[in-house]
Parts: structure tokens; sequence; C-alpha cells
């Protein structure tokens, strides 16, 4: 980038300065990629103070409040009462008064940027003025007081006046205010393009709170560039004369002027001895003093013009660093934002979010079917006892064989489909399970693809993710649950315990019950007991030796229907990797470009970060090397010797 040229003095070693800082601000916002709208204001500042720092034109702007003497003195200005008083000025712009051409004359901008010139027939028209383009005053006065000022953006008055023919523009600025936000935001404009800034202050009136307001609001940098016109001061005896600009210059002290310039003067008196020929020879009346103050004006314009350009370099280069420090700002806010949402994330290391997803979707899935199995295994028993009590109810005891077929039929037949609806519920939960666990990694897997795309730059969203596939599982193999039903038949309805007849046949049963290889052993002893009973006594003891095997025979179909569930987690583990490979095949190049991107991001922030650090602490520097030459550049011109 350009560096500046330090100098010291004026000429063209300030015009170099002036010059090499704009560069380097015209250098830094193509580099630096500051907002854009914040971009775009700053070169149109740019553009303006590049335009001013080329215009010769003194400019001096004029601030006072209503009564004040604003407009007498304007008019005292032009030599003429052509400006109406401004209680009566309804417009929101400024009014240039200017020198073209030594001619009078009056150009009006309208807000649809229609330009009008006064005398002409469109103007005339457009002001409502039925009878020609009337008298000058006659047309201002329709520009600033009637509905019309509502549609003017800008308004230029040009007279040959004495004061505006040495290439000096006087800016009229429609009454400072600080509640009414247009005319503060003419007021700031007004303050930054002029040379100079006149304030009206009237003697015969205490210094008001707007006016205070207005010297440490919108005029508070521009106070070395300040006069202060103290009017009507002819209202005052001679001796109080003096009192009156003390306390005025003491007041305007205490409001942070340093070192505060007063032009005391009588504008309305000047302008009445200008109209009505009364003129004093000696040069002592108040034209006279008027004159002089005028001239000092035009003096004071001239010599504040680089401290005027300085304050506008200034200005820019206060608003560019407080560009930078927020650009800095927000790049520190989003390079933070973004290491702390990518720590939020554990998609960037997908293998480590799909182990960790396959094994907690296994391990949830396994003591699901298990939990389920031991509760499907005590309420088939608590069932399986209800059957069993049912079947040698009432006198179906008495024919003991038929009953022991029927313990026998039902206790297969239950202990079947037990383990059938184990096996089977066992795969239906481990799809639902698989199901649920697929559906939530997909959100998650979107939700976080989403949020990394964001953090590299990007707006995507993830295409679908794979659905889960969860086979139709054969029947499980129950031969051996098969087999050992028919064992189990066998122990209940042995042939051999049903020749014996009576109490010995029952005898014999229960005794197959407890023991079968020994049963007809002790089947005699138990029969005589059994024998001398009746069928309530037969039935308990039939329960209570039947008990042990059904129990037994319940434990071993459980066992059996639990070996099949390793099937069932052998396809679900199937089913689990097969989900995780696509993603890892699908997403793995994805996740890493992302990542990728991301840190190249996460690095041009911090690259970003350093330079606009780097550009804020040049424009400090910069800022305090123009303020210095501002300081240096202050107003010299001295007090006018007395003629």
């Amino acid at each position: 980038m350009t560096e500046q040229l330090v100098v010291n003095g004026t000429g063209a070693g300030w015009t170099s300065v002036v010059a090499g800082n704009l560069r380097w601000i015209e250098e830094l916002l193509d580099s630096l990629g500051l907002p854009a709208e914040r971009s775009d204001e700053l070169r149109a500042r740019l553009t303006a103070v590049r335009a001013r720092a080329a215009d010769p034109q003194l400019r001096v702007a004029v601030f006072g409040e209503a009564s004040s003497g604003k407009s007498t003195l304007l008019n005292a200005f032009l030599r003429r009462r052509l400006l109406p008083s401004s209680a009566l000025v309804t417009t929101r712009t400024t009014t240039s008064l200017e020198c073209l051409g030594g001619a009078e004359g009056l150009t009006v901008r309208t807000i649809d940027d229609t330009v009008l010139e006064w005398p002409s027939a469109p103007f005339a028209r457009w002001a409502g003025l039925k009878s020609g383009p009337g008298t000058m005053e006659r047309a201002l006065e329709r520009v600033l007081t009637t509905e019309l000022a509502e549609d003017v953006s800008g308004l230029w008055v040009h007279s040959p006046a004495r004061l505006l023919g040495g290439g000096l523009t006087v800016i009229d600025t429609p009454g400072f205010s600080v509640t009414e936000r247009g005319h503060r935001e003419l007021a700031e404009a007004a303050a930054r393009q002029a040379d100079l800034a006149l304030v009206v202050v009237p003697t015969v009136a205490a210094m008001s709170l707007t006016l205070a307001d207005f010297l440490t609001g919108p005029l508070r940098d521009h106070h070395d560039r300040c006069a202060f016109v103290l009017t009507k001061i002819d209202l005052l005896d001679e001796e109080e004369r003096a009192e009156a600009v003390e306390v005025a210059e003491r007041r305007l002290r205490d409001l942070g002027c340093a070192d505060p310039l007063l032009l005391p003067c009588a504008p309305g008196k000047a302008l009445g001895e200008v109209t009505g020929g009364g003129r004093e020879r000696d040069g002592a009346g108040h034209l006279a003093v008027f004159e002089r103050v005028e001239a000092r004006i035009a003096r004071l314009a001239a010599d504040s013009r680089q401290s005027a350009i300085a304050a506008t370099v200034l200005g820019l280069l206060s608003e560019l660093l407080s560009a930078v420090e927020e650009t800095a700002e927000a790049r520190r806010t989003a390079l933070a934002r973004g290491e702390r949402e990518l720590a939020a994330l554990t998609l960037p290391d997908l293998t480590a979010v799909l182990d960790s997803w396959s094994a907690r979707t296994l391990d949830r899935t396994r003591a699901e079917m298990n939990a389920a199995t031991i509760g499907m295994s005590g309420t088939s028993r608590t069932k399986l006892d209800s059957k069993v009590g049912d079947a040698v109810a009432g006198e179906k005891i008495n024919d003991l064989a038929a009953a022991a077929q029927e313990v026998s039929r039902l206790v297969r037949r239950h202990l079947r489909r037990h383990a059938e609806r184990v096996v089977q519920k066992a795969a239906r939960r481990a799809g639902e399970l698989l199901t649920t666990a697929a559906d939530e990694l997909a959100r998650d897997f979107t939700a976080q693809y989403s949020a990394l795309a964001g953090l590299a730059g990007e707006s995507r969203t993830a295409p679908p993710v794979p659905s889960v596939a969860w086979p139709e599982l054969p029947a499980p193999d129950m031969s051996g649950i098969d087999q050992a039903l028919t064992a189990i038949g066998a122990r209940l309805t042995s042939g051999d315990n049903w020749r014996t007849g009576g109490g010995a046949m029952a005898g014999a049963l229960a005794g197959s019950l407890v023991a079968p290889v020994i049963g007809t052993v002790i089947g005699g002893a138990l029969g005589a007991l059994i024998g001398r009973r009746g069928a309530d006594a037969t039935r308990e003891q039939f329960l209570r030796q039947a008990r042990p095997v059904i129990t037994a025979a319940h434990e071993e179909i459980a066992a059996l229907a639990a070996a099949c569930l390793p099937r069932v987690q052998e396809e679900l583990a199937e089913s689990v990797a097969a989900l995780r490979r696509r993603y890892d095949d699908e997403w793995r190049d994805e996740i890493t470009r992302l990542t990728e991107a991301h840190d190249r991001r996460r690095a041009e922030l911090a690259v970003g970060i350093a330079r606009v650090e780097k550009a804020a602490a040049a424009a400090r520097r910069r800022r305090d090397e123009v303020a210095a030459l501002r300081r240096a550049t202050g107003r010299t011109v001295p007090e006018p010797e007395e003629s």
C-alpha cells in the first residue's frame, strides 16, 4: 500500500499528505473486504472528500436559531432584504449564496431532480407566479415559505455581493435543532464541508440550551473552524457591549471552545445604512464595522481551508478506523463461533460417530431383547400353570390316564407357541429398534452435515440418507425344541404306567414324573397312598409331582428358544454393519472435504483478522498524524487594524 508522506507545514507537502492518505484509504477499501454497505458508504465519503479537496471554492456555513438575526446577517451579506425571515422559512434544505458571473438569479433542484432557473417561464409555472417571473424577493418567498418548500432538495441564490465575489459560497442552514433529525443531519453535513462555520449568537439573550447542545453535538469536532457572530450589539448601551462580549466568550469556553473567535456587529443597522443611504463617511458607522467583519470572515475562510480539508480527511479516517475495528471484531466473533460450533459437532470424525452409533444400537437391542424374553417367560409360566390346573380340575382327575395325556398335550403345545413367540418377538423388536436408531442417525447426520457445510461457508442440505435394511428372518430352527417336547410328553405319558390301574397306576404316573427310570419301584407305595384318598387329594398329589417336571420342561424350552436369538442378533449386526458401510462409503469424502474447507475458512479468518488489525493500527497512526496536521494549520488571521 502507498506509504504516507510525513511533512511539516503546509503547501505542496500538505497537498501530498492529503492525496497520500486518500490513496491509502482507496487501496484499503479495495483489499480489506468490508461489508458491502459500509464499503459503499465510505467510498461515497472518499469521493466527496476528494471533490472537496480539489474544489478551490471557499465555503462558509451559517448556523443560528430563530430570532437570532441569521436572516438579517445573510441579507447584510447580500446588501439587500432578499431572504425572508427564518421564522417564515419552511424548507428543510440548505440555501447556498454564491456569485455566478455577476448576475442575479435562482437555481432550484426539486426532489425529483428537476432543475429550474429564475427568471424563466418554467420556474414561474412551477412557483405559481401567474403574472410572470416577478421579483427575486417574490420568487424566494414562494420557494422558502410555501408548500413548494417540501419539493425542494437544493437552492442556490446567485448574487454579485461583495463577500461572494472572491470565490466564496455562503451556506444557510435551516436552523439547528437537537430534536429534528433532518435539521441535525443538514447541520452536520454543512459543518463537514464548510471551511468556516459562522454561529450567530444574539448578544441581548442568554446562550440557549439548544445552542449549547449544538456546539457539543454537530460542531463538537469543528470548534477550531468556528467564528461567533454576536448580532444585535446595537441594542446594548456602549458600556454594556464589552460586558456582553465577555459573558459570551466565557460561556463558549465553558462549552469547550478553547479560544472562541467573536465577531460583534449590527447587521440590521448596517443593512439599514445600505438601503437607507445613511452610511457615515468617516467609517465609524455600523456598515463600516460590518465590512471589516466581512473581510475578516473571508480571510478566516481562506485560512481555515486546509484545516477544513484536514478535518474531512480526519473524519473519513475515523470512520474507516471504526469500520475496520468493527470488521476485525466481527471476524474474531465469527472465528470463535466457528470453533465453538465445530467443537460441538462429532461428524468430522465420521468413523467414531458410526462406531459409537453401531455399538449403542447393538447394546440397546440386545438388552431390550433379553428383557422382553425374560418378561415373556414369567407370563408363560403363569399361563401354563393355569392351563394344567384346568386340565385336572373337577372329575377329570378320575381318568388319570386321560388327564395325563391332556397335560402332556397342552404343555407341549404351550411351550412350542411360547418358543415361537419369543423368537418372533425378538426379531420384530430388533427391526423396530434398528429402524428407530437409523432414523435418529439420519436426523443427527443431516443436522450436523448442514451445520458443517455452513461452517465451511456453503449453504447445502444433505441428500437423503441411506434407509435401514432389515431382512425378513426365516422361520427359526425348532427341531431341537420339537425333540425336547417329544421327550417331555413321553415322560408325562409313559405307556408302562397306565397298565397298573387304580392307585397303582396313579402311583406309577407320580413315580415317572419324579424319576422316569425308577418310577415303577416307588409306584406301589404311592399308589397305595393315592388309592386311599379322594379326587382333591389325588389332584394335589398329581400336581405336586408334575410341577417340577413342567417347570424343568419350561426352562429347557426357554433355553432352546433363547439359543435361536443369536441368529436374530447376527442379522441385526449385519444390517447395522451394512448401514454403517453405506454412510462411510457415500459420505466420508464429503465430510473430509467440508472439514478441510472449514479449516481453510478458519485460516482465512485468522489472516483477515491479522490484516484488519494491521490496517486499524495504520489508520490510527494516520489519524493521529492528520490530527496533528490539522492543529498545525489552525487559523492565524490577526485582528484587522483599525483604519
